[in-house]
């Protein structure tokens, strides 16, 4: 695989009944290698393989952009029913041009989509497994189809070892991957993680598990305490005790008024019922009025008078002609004028 990324001659594919173009795109992906002080005979290549990046990506030699389409690349690789080959520098697309055997370096047995990309899983040969154990190839370059249009990735057709990179992937060279980490599968379950994910994979889960558990113990905090509080029915009859209290204690006021309104014969006896309603509607009002009404009768005076023209004033008139601003005469002289 060279470092520049290179296109192979087009083919054509019906897509939503139309014909499009479609390119052939290769880049190369590191491979971890065996750490310095490691056994390489005990070395083995990993099992997946991350092929090809998620969204929208570009090789380091320019080449692209390209977006990711990964259900297309999936159902694809299922049309095909058959594995798909590893080869040695890519040399199985120019195969017509060579007289001896093209060997293959694995197998792509399965391919996943992760949140991060397409996922290989491989079946290295021997060989292959010996060749990456002794250094002496690290890249492992995807070949996929693109619509040239958009470039769109819909298929993967392969992949190569190689000795130049080109594609932005999950570093998969770093020593710290090599060691090929794992966390037991309950654990892997709980923590929403794959049992062969990175360590970084894990701490950010675990993180995410702590967030949530923070999260849970804040809301929990600023939930009320059942202590401090009573049941809504108890609220309700205590209120309603309470309310009742008040409208007697406003009873007991307003009929107090009153009585004492009539005691200073502000109010007459007639005048009792207009008086305790007016009272228990607005106590401070009722008092306002019987402080500034005059005495209706004096003391000792009758309670029923007879004016110069005869007419017979009650008490209610004589309060009527000081409200209404007449004297009494003239509040008897329109009385009689009424009856007559």
């Amino acid at each position: 695989m060279m470092a520049a990324m290179r296109t192979q001659p087009m083919s054509r594919v019906s897509v939503h009944g139309t014909t499009q173009a479609l390119g052939l795109a290769r880049h190369a992906i590191s491979l971890p290698l065996p750490p310095a002080d490691a056994d390489e005979a005990s070395f083995t290549p990993p099992e997946w393989v991350h092929l090809i990046p998620a969204g929208t990506f570009s090789g380091r030699d320019g080449r692209g952009p390209y977006t990711l389409d990964a259900q297309a690349v999936l159902a694809a690789y299922a049309a095909n029913g058959a594995d798909l080959p590893i080869d040695y520098d890519h040399q199985s697309l120019t195969a017509d041009e060579k007289a001896g055997p093209v060997p293959a370096a694995g197998w792509i047995k399965e391919l996943q989509a992760r949140e991060d990309g397409i996922w290989a899983r491989v079946e290295w040969t021997p060989r292959a497994a010996e060749l990456l154990a002794h250094k002496e190839y690290r890249y492992l370059s995807p070949v996929f189809r693109y619509r040239t249009g958009d470039g769109r990735v819909v298929a993967l057709s392969g992949a190569g070892l190689t000795h130049n990179p080109n594609l932005y992937l999950r570093a998969a060279a770093s020593r710290k991957e090599s060691h090929a980490m794992t966390i037991p599968e309950k654990l892997a379950a709980l923590l929403g993680v794959p049992a062969d994910c990175t360590e970084d994979e894990a701490v950010a889960a675990c993180q995410r598990l702590i967030d949530r558990i923070e999260a849970a113990e804040a809301a929990h905090a600023r939930q009320p305490d059942p202590a401090q509080y009573v049941p809504i029915a108890l609220h309700k009859q205590v209120a309603d005790q309470l309310a009742a209290l008040q409208a007697d204690l406003a009873r007991r006021e307003a009929e107090a008024a009153v009585e004492a309104a009539m005691s200073a014969r502000k109010v007459s006896p007639g005048m009792k019922e207009w008086a305790l309603a007016y009272a228990s509607r607005d106590l401070e009002g009722f008092r306002a009025f019987v402080a500034a009404a005059p005495e209706i009768v004096a003391e000792g005076a009758h309670r029923r008078t007879v004016s110069a023209h005869g007419a017979a004033l009650t008490d209610e008139d004589r309060l009527a002609a000081k409200l209404l601003g007449m004297t009494e005469e003239a509040f008897a002289q329109a009385k009689q004028s009424i009856k007559e």
